[in-house]
């Protein structure tokens, strides 16, 4: 039976996806087996490589016969990316299953949380897994996070046909003319200040490995540390620095990628007028001078710099941590989920609702107010940094916001009814709503909730919402748009 060409487009799509992802599991494998000190080591990386093979060698019979197809209308774009991002934690699922023997729900979750950039672990000793699974979970942040899409088209050129409508559908904005153009310099971007937060990390006082993978998770704003402490591990020993290296590399991470670009270039001038640097900078100071105030409430003002660096983390939505977010304040809790729902910048690996979003909706309730003292006839041009804002736009901003929060809310409600259900009623309604925005927001800051001995319904739900943060409702809007274009063609 002939396959029909929008399904080849679908089969070449994915197949160029996963030929990437396999590819990169392939080099970690090979490079752990090369590197192994003990025989352990080299055996879990022989069977990661020989999973991560088979993997890449069914990409290519995928691919090869349809590898002249590709997808160009938005709603299949739409509709790839919705699927690839199940397919891809299922892939490193059973690397971490078929390596380390680690439960598949577990699995599944280690890997939803790192390809979608959260950061939420329920692996209780990091420090004890084998070098070859710390850095392909780091990885699996770093690549995730940028968006394999774009290193497919550094690594897969002649392939860019396949994945021009996937990027327009996954990222959408470009900092050169065409797809191929800018996946190139998002890239160059990226592996730039992934060397930089590299060295700033080994000076700080990391060893080489480790400096690497905090660099990759910090870049990728992921927060998955190779230690049970996260960065504690290293503040509480002395090594300071530490704490200021992951700050500089969390707010970049953070930004958006033209203003990063701006930023490399030296264009302080473009830089320094985004909306969404100035929206940055104002809101970490209203959210810090909360912080001051709950610090001052309590008496507890020698806990000031440890809330500020956790509200850094959360704003950012990377996740690093020095002590347990669990023993904080309720005040400062949801100081901290504040910050995490709002996210950082639009084209960034950030998470949340965003700050350009957030700024549309201040600016529209501003708008709607001064409507009263403003004459009839009056034309009122709706700008926010120099752009015009139209209606639709308004319209699409105001509808993520308005499901971001009805998930948010009701997300958490479930995890808290899921929790008491299975005996754990120890954790209050406040713990409830950090964890869900924090996985909402793809953060990984934990409210102590998440562990390997978190309930299966729990996990099962963290995950739906990690999924649906990640790539911001994209099967809700497939759905819509399917029901519409089979109600248009009938």
């Amino acid at each position: 039976m002939e396959v029909p060409g929008r399904a080849k487009g679908f089969a070449s799509t994915l197949a160029v996806l996963m030929l990437t992802i396999s590819s990169m599991a392939l080099l970690v494998g090979l490079s752990g087996y090369a590197l192994a000190a003990e025989s352990s080591e080299r055996e879990v990386s022989a069977r990661f490589t020989e999973l991560a093979l088979a993997f890449w060698i069914a990409s290519l019979v995928v691919l090869a016969p349809y590898r002249k197809y590709s997808i160009a209308d938005i709603g299949d774009a739409l509709a790839v990316v919705s699927l690839f991002w199940l397919l891809a934690p299922l892939f490193s699922a059973t690397l971490y299953a078929h390596a380390i023997g680690m439960p598949l729900l577990d699995a599944l979750f280690e890997s939803v949380s790192g390809f979608t950039g959260t950061g939420l672990t329920v692996v209780d000793r990091p420090e004890a897994l084998p070098r070859v699974v710390l850095v392909w979970r780091a990885l699996t942040q770093w690549v995730g996070e940028l968006g394999v899409v774009v290193f497919s088209g550094v690594l897969l050129p002649f392939l860019h046909r396949t994945i021009r409508s996937v990027y327009t559908a996954e990222r959408g904005a470009r900092l050169a003319p065409t797809v191929l153009s800018t996946t190139r310099r998002l890239f160059t971007i990226y592996v730039v200040y992934t060397v930089l937060g590299t060295m700033l990390f080994a000076l700080a006082g990391m060893d080489p490995l480790d400096s690497l993978m905090h660099s990759m998770t910090a870049i990728a704003t992921g927060g998955m540390s190779s230690r049970s402490e996260n960065l504690g591990y290293w503040f509480w020993t002395g090594r300071s620095l530490v704490v200021v290296s992951a700050a500089v590399m969390m707010v970049v991470g953070s930004l958006n990628f033209m203003d990063l670009y701006n930023l490399t270039l030296g264009r302080l001038r473009e830089f320094a007028k985004s909306v969404e640097v100035r929206g940055f900078a104002a809101l970490l100071a209203v959210f810090l001078a909360l912080v001051w105030v709950s610090a001052v409430a309590t008496n507890s003002p020698e806990s000031f710099w440890v809330w500020s660096f956790h509200l850094v983390s959360g704003f950012t939505t990377t996740g690093f941590s020095l002590t347990a977010v669990s023993g904080h304040p309720d005040a400062v809790k949801v100081v901290i989920a504040l910050s995490m729902v709002i996210g950082g910048a639009t084209f960034s690996t950030s998470g949340g609702i965003k700050i350009k979003r957030t700024v549309v909706v201040v600016r529209a309730m501003l708008w709607e107010l001064g409507k009263i003292f403003i004459p009839k006839p009056a034309v009122v041009v709706r700008r926010v940094g120099g752009e015009v804002i139209r209606d639709e736009e308004l319209v699409s901003v105001f509808s993520y916001a308005s499901l971001y929060v009805f998930t948010l809310v009701s997300a958490s409600v479930l995890l808290h009814l899921s929790l008491i259900s299975s005996g754990l009623s120890g954790y209050s309604y406040v713990d409830s709503l950090f964890e869900t925005a924090s996985a909402l927001s793809c953060v990984g800051l934990s409210a102590g909730i998440t562990s390997s001995a978190t309930p299966a319904a729990a996990k099962a739900l963290l995950m739906v919402i990690m999924y649906l943060g990640r790539i911001e409702f994209l099967p809700l809007y497939v759905l819509v748009g399917e029901y519409y274009r089979k109600k248009i063609t009938l």
